[in-house]
């Protein structure tokens, strides 16, 4: 008889687990609440295509996503672009993504762009661990002590800033140089801009095929329905219910956010549990913008400027054209923000109007009748808080409950949530249950 697997949540971790489950002799069901797979990757349709809810971008280094893609026979759906990065401070749009942007950036004395240069060429050399001797550094005195205080003042501090806003005193260093070292990876030599990669007809592409794939394999994937509660019995999962009807189960991956995966299972005590309780999270509020023309050629425009709350303006056409928007430009403006800020009460309407007076400072001649159309989604846990010490707090994939596996991007510490990552979540949580 089949073992029963019950994967909660239809991102790409769960899909990538129900996949490899289905593969091998386990009866498979995924349930997701939303009507569309893909989680915070998942697209809606916008023209004659789909469009990604939040941006996405591949890096030379997302392994995991290319042994799926060439396992699906799909490796040419990925296309690689050099893109261009900027940065917005004191009233200027400057270019920042190569070594000669930077000796011109008039704002930093030759010495500090020596040292800014010297300190990213550092870290995109150590290996992968090099972030275990800094972890529980600040990432405000690392990045001084490696970059200098007025480096730290101009370009880092406001983007942490914009970021994690009143939690950025302690942020840890690891969380910092992670970043660095991914987008360091992109460039395969100091002068060159930074290579990212898009995936042909975007993250749809490869959630359709992975769930084809999942119900091909005679898994069941149902989506719209909400998942009430794992149940369990002497610390041994029993079953899931959801609509009033209880799934039995062998075996359950969780793959939501860990906030919703306690308001699921609330009677959980002991150590494990603690500590998934101690880890904060941030939320993100992100407008999505079609407009008649270009706000810039940067892909990613980081924002060094106290009047604009936002992270950064990722302006994806300059990724990927999407042709059958027909010369429109897809912008990105995302705001992160406290997981219960009532930023996330206010209507989309004024989220736009205030997200869309932004862009006026950035390039004076736009008007809103530039907006064709625009979007606006909310994620209450966007990205967890990655403290100092907070490896400590990190939860194995098994849990101490027979029977349960969780997937939370607080695994990925101190990398963030990207396709490549959420892939290996999922495979990793997959061979676990293998064994």
């Amino acid at each position: 008889m089949k073992l029963k697997v019950t994967i909660i949540g239809g991102g790409v971790a769960g899909l990538a687990a129900a996949y490899d489950l289905s593969k091998k002799d386990y009866d498979v069901t995924l349930i997701e609440k939303s009507p569309a797979l893909g989680g915070l990757a998942s697209s809606f349709p916008l023209e004659e295509g789909f469009i990604e809810r939040y941006y996405h971008f591949v890096c030379l280094n997302d392994y995991p996503l290319f042994e799926m893609l060439n396992e699906f026979d799909m490796a040419d759906k990925l296309h690689w672009v050099k893109t261009k990065m900027g940065i917005f401070y004191d009233s200027s749009l400057l270019p920042f993504g190569r070594a000669v942007d930077l000796l011109k950036f008039p704002y930093l004395s030759f010495a500090e762009k020596m040292k800014f240069g010297l300190g990213l060429m550092a870290v995109k050399s150590q290996s992968e661990k090099g972030w275990l001797d800094i972890e529980n550094v600040r990432a405000d005195e690392w990045l001084k002590k490696e970059f200098g205080e007025n480096v730290y003042k101009i370009l880092h501090e406001p983007l942490i800033r914009h970021k994690f806003g009143d939690y950025a005193d302690k942020l840890s260093a690891a969380w910092m140089w992670a970043r660095i070292h991914r987008i360091g990876k992109s460039r395969t030599k100091i002068l060159q801009r930074e290579i990212l990669g898009f995936i042909e007809g975007g993250t749809k592409t490869l959630v359709d095929e992975i769930s084809r794939r999942i119900t091909a394999n005679g898994g069941k994937i149902v989506t719209s329905t909400k998942v009430e509660r794992i149940v369990h019995k002497n610390n041994t999962v029993c079953a899931v219910e959801a609509n009033g009807e209880e799934i039995e189960s062998d075996a359950v991956i969780s793959t939501v956010p860990s906030p919703e995966l306690l308001e699921i299972l609330p009677d959980v005590n002991g150590d494990y549990w603690e500590k998934i309780r101690k880890i904060e999270s941030i939320g993100v509020v992100c407008a999505l913008l079609l407009i008649k023309d270009s706000i810039s050629e940067n892909f990613w425009l980081n924002i060094n400027d106290s009047r604009i709350k936002l992270a950064g303006i990722i302006e994806y056409s300059n990724l990927n054209p999407c042709g059958f928007l027909k010369g429109a430009r897809v912008i990105y403006m995302p705001q992160y923000i406290s997981s219960d800020s009532p930023i996330f009460k206010k209507s989309s309407e004024d989220i736009v109007k205030e997200y869309s007076s932004y862009l006026k400072l950035i390039k004076p001649e736009f008007s809103d009748d530039w907006i064709l159309k625009s979007f606006v989604f909310r994620d209450r846990f966007a990205q967890p808080i990655c403290d100092i010490g907070f490896r400590q707090l990190i939860p194995g994939i098994k849990t101490s409950m027979d029977g349960l596996y969780i997937t939370d991007s607080c695994q990925l510490h101190p990398d963030d949530r990207t396709i490549a990552n959420s892939i290996n979540l999922g495979r990793t949580a997959a061979k676990m249950i293998s064994k």
